[in-house]
């Protein structure tokens, strides 16, 4: 039998989170990805990084996970992060509409500098 494995973790650069996701993001996982970040969103975050470059699938149920995180971000005035992704995943993204909710990035580096020159303007 095939269990789906998803790891999450958090880690900061200069106070920017940066969300790591690790595995499929789907039915079976997007519940357990909503619990992990359930008290990390207790924290208002105008800016948060999701690196989806270890992901290898995504469905409906992970898109609506990553829609809290964009929902969050713009609660606070601000904008979700996303970098890494696989072309599979891109295309995905993109057919949901995602890119106009969301900064898109290719690589962590364009995603660090982008945030870094936002946090001077703002």
């Amino acid at each position: 039998m095939f269990f789906a494995a998803m790891n999450v973790a958090i880690e900061y650069v200069n106070d920017l989170p940066i969300v790591i996701v690790n595995g499929r993001l789907d039915t079976v996982t997007a519940p357990a990805f909503d619990a992990h970040l359930g008290p990390f969103l207790a924290t208002p975050r105008p800016r948060i990084l999701l690196d989806l470059s270890q992901v290898g699938y995504i469905s409906s149920a992970g898109l609506r996970s990553v829609l809290q995180l964009v929902k969050h971000t713009a609660a606070k005035g601000g904008r979700l992060g996303l970098f890494g992704a696989q072309p599979a995943i891109m295309e995905v993204i993109e057919i949901s509409g995602f890119p106009t909710l969301v900064d898109l990035y290719p690589d962590r580096e364009a995603a660090l500098a982008a945030s870094k020159v936002e946090s001077k303007g703002a």
